[in-house]
């Protein structure tokens, strides 16, 4: 680092009065710009009007400072960089302007950093003379960014590959076992017209066993994926989700403005996932008597909101266990969305949440 001429040393302080000698060191600017330089946790650039580097607190991984001061800033950045840098020091010099962007340089071994530069004037006797520029480094953030956008990448890969998989089974069970047993349910019912009135116990327990047993398939199916969602679309899916619910709740009740047209396909798997997750939440915990559900266009997107009375919880109590609100978040996030999920303790809950479309 180039050598800097120190200021005048303050008067010497009374070391036995801790004030005194912090009041002398605040008059001493060659101390406090060498503590600044020391500690800041940016890096601290001085740079005459053309980039050239004069000081440099410090250099980033693969440099040494005998490689950065004395050596244009402006050279190491990218070109797009470069027109918004030199824009920055014109300004600082001509108008005594600060300016803030991003900034991408080229390591020597080809690799980038990114930086945010602060860029602003360093004034004396009423002109600028350099300027300076605090940069914080941005690749930890940037390593960070894109190891979350590969991790959300994979869950959005393996819900799809999950979404699929139930699509085969429900499809599977529909297509299949739920065929046969209508079947027999159709010839068991042909046959009790010919007996009369006169069928054995058995035959009445067997028929009541089949009944049962189509109506576990359709509830599998449901479960599953429901085909509606994919023949008929996502008002249907929920249609079918609220009559299942109106079993243990008292009063269910879905209203949306939709447009006839289809939601895309991975937004409307979404928002039935969410509404199965809450309701069940409600029919398992919540004892209420009332479920609101809303689904509705928005200048923002898809807003749905599900509400109900029942016994609310503590979100910040919720064990981690307890993957049901935490796949509800997962799910909003993949596409953008970050939900609202209210809950009070005797107060009801509510879930809320807008989807980009």
């Amino acid at each position: 680092m180039p050598s800097r001429t120190r200021a005048p040393q303050a008067a010497a302080a009374d070391p036995s009065k801790p004030d005194a000698v912090i009041a002398a060191t605040l008059q001493d600017s060659a101390a406090l710009w060498e503590a600044v330089q020391r500690h800041s946790g940016e890096f601290i650039v001085v740079l005459d009007r053309q980039g050239i580097i004069h000081s440099c607190n410090r250099v980033d991984d693969g440099f040494t400072l005998d490689q950065v001061v004395g050596h244009s800033l402006v050279r190491c950045t990218v070109p797009e960089s470069s027109t918004e840098l030199l824009r920055a020091l014109d300004e600082a010099f001509a108008h005594g302007t600060e300016r803030q962007f991003e900034t991408t340089v080229r390591r020597l071994d080809g690799t980038f950093s990114y930086f945010t530069l602060r860029i602003g004037p360093i004034m004396r006797e009423g002109r600028t003379v350099a300027a300076m520029a605090c940069c914080q480094n941005l690749r930890p953030l940037k390593d960070s960014e894109l190891a979350l956008q590969r991790e959300r990448q994979v869950l959005r890969r393996l819900i799809e590959v999950q979404e699929r998989e139930r699509q085969l089974v429900s499809y599977e069970i529909h297509d299949g076992l739920a065929q046969y047993l209508a079947g027999a349910l159709m010839h068991f019912e042909a046959h009790r017209h010919g007996l009369a009135g006169t069928e054995p116990w058995e035959f009445v327990e067997g028929v009541r066993l089949l009944r049962a047993a189509a109506e576990e398939s359709r509830r599998l199916i449901g479960g599953l994926r429901p085909p509606a969602l994919d023949e008929l679309g996502i008002v249907d899916a929920i249609e079918s989700l609220v009559a299942d619910a109106r079993v243990e709740i008292p009063r269910v009740t879905f209203a949306h403005d939709l447009p006839a047209a289809r939601l895309p396909a991975g937004l409307e798997t979404t928002v039935f996932r969410v509404v199965q997750e809450a309701l069940s939440n409600v029919r398992r915990h919540a004892g209420a008597s009332w479920t609101e559900i809303l689904l509705e266009q928005k200048p923002r997107g898809i807003h749905l909101r599900i509400s109900d009375d029942g016994c609310g919880f503590d979100p910040a109590a919720v064990q981690d266990d307890r993957f049901g609100l935490e796949g509800i978040r997962q799910r909003c996030r993949l596409l953008g969305g970050e939900p609202r999920i209210e809950s009070v303790p005797g107060q009801g809950t509510t879930v809320d949440v807008v989807l980009p479309a």
